[in-house]
C-alpha cells in the first residue's frame, strides 16, 4: 500500500502519453508565469498602472512566499523526477519539494481574486492556478507530491498573510514598524537557512522586498489612459533591463562571506527601490504623475 501510494505522488510515466506537437508549447508558455522574470514585470507593471498600494501588498507578500519557498527547498532537499521527463531546462539544479510554481501561483492569483472580489477574475485567478501547476507535472519537472505540497503552503501562506493585514494590530502598525518587522524576518530568514553558498537570488529577494516597501508610494497619474498605459509599459520594459543587470550581477557574487551577503542584499534593494521609487520620481519630475507617500 505504501509503495503504491509513493507510486502515485512520484511517477511521472503518465505524462508522456499526453504529450504533443501542439500541447507542449502551451504549457512551457503558461509555466513561464511562474518564473520570477514574468512575476517580478507583471507586479512592476501593475504597481505603476493599476494600483500602487495593492501591488506593494501582492509584491510583499511574493516576496515573503518566495524567500519561504527557497528556504524549504534546500531544507528538504528532496530531488526532481528524472532528467529522461523533463522539459523545462530553466531549473537549473535546484531541488522539487515544494512546487514554487504553484506555491506562487496560490498567492497571487488567489491574492488579486481575493482584493478585486470580482466574480469572473476569481474564475480566472483558479484556471490560471490549474494550468500553472499542471504544468509543472506536463513538463515533467515536478512530481504531484511536489505540486501539492506547494499549492497547500501557498494557502497557508495566504491564510495567514490576509490574517494579519487585516488584523487591528496590524493596522495600528506605523510605516517604520512594519519596516522593522520586515528586517527582523529577513534577519530570521538568514540566520536559520539551510546554506547560503550557491543560493544568492535568495539573498537578492531579501534586498529587493525590503527596498519596494521602502521606496513603496502612492502614484496618480496626471494624463489620459492611453499615455498612462504607454508610460507604464516602458516603465516595465526599465524594470526588465534593471532586473537582468542586477541578477546578473548578484550571481557574479557568490562569496557566502558577510560581504557577499550585503553586495546581493544591496543589488536586490536597489533594484527594486528603483522600480517604486526613482521612476515614479522621474515621471513626477516631468509633471506626468503625482506622488504622495504614506
Amino acid at each position: 500500500m505504501h509503495n503504491t501510494l509513493m507510486n502515485i505522488w512520484n511517477d511521472l510515466s503518465w505524462i508522456l502519453p499526453l504529450r504533443t506537437s501542439f500541447v507542449t508549447p502551451f504549457f512551457e508558455a503558461i509555466t513561464l508565469m511562474g518564473y520570477p522574470v514574468f512575476l517580478i514585470l507583471f507586479i512592476s507593471f501593475g504597481y505603476f498602472y493599476w494600483s500602487s498600494a495593492r501591488f506593494t501588498r501582492v509584491a510583499m507578500m511574493l516576496f515573503i512566499s518566495g524567500i519561504i519557498n527557497f528556504f524549504l527547498k534546500d531544507y528538504f532537499q528532496d530531488p526532481r523526477p528524472p532528467m529522461e521527463y523533463m522539459l523545462d531546462p530553466k531549473i537549473g539544479t535546484s531541488y522539487g519539494l515544494p512546487s514554487g510554481h504553484a506555491q506562487i501561483a496560490v498567492t497571487l492569483w488567489g491574492l488579486l481574486a481575493y482584493e478585486l472580489k470580482n466574480k469572473w477574475i476569481t474564475v480566472l485567478a483558479s484556471i490560471l492556478i490549474m494550468l500553472i501547476c499542471f504544468s509543472r507535472l506536463y513538463l515533467g519537472v515536478h512530481d504531484i507530491e511536489d505540486v501539492l505540497f506547494g499549492l497547500i503552503i501557498g494557502l497557508l501562506i495566504l491564510t495567514i498573510w490576509h490574517s494579519v493585514i487585516t488584523s487591528k494590530f496590524f493596522k495600528e502598525l506605523s510605516r517604520t514598524k512594519i519596516i522593522l518587522l520586515i528586517l527582523v524576518f529577513q534577519f530570521m530568514a538568514y540566520i536559520f537557512y539551510p546554506t547560503h553558498q550557491g543560493h544568492e537570488i535568495s539573498i537578492w529577494f531579501l534586498g529587493a522586498m525590503a527596498g519596494w516597501y521602502l521606496g513603496s508610494s502612492n502614484i496618480n497619474f496626471i494624463n489620459n489612459n492611453m499615455i498612462n498605459f504607454l508610460l507604464s509599459l516602458i516603465s516595465t520594459g526599465a524594470v526588465f533591463f534593471a532586473m537582468i543587470f542586477s541578477t546578473n550581477l548578484a550571481e557574479i557574487y557568490t562569496s557566502s562571506s558577510l560581504i557577499g551577503f550585503l553586495t546581493n542584499y544591496s543589488l536586490g534593494f536597489i533594484f527594486s527601490f528603483f522600480v517604486t521609487y526613482i521612476i515614479p520620481s522621474v515621471w513626477v519630475f516631468f509633471s506626468l504623475a503625482s506622488d504622495t507617500h504614506d
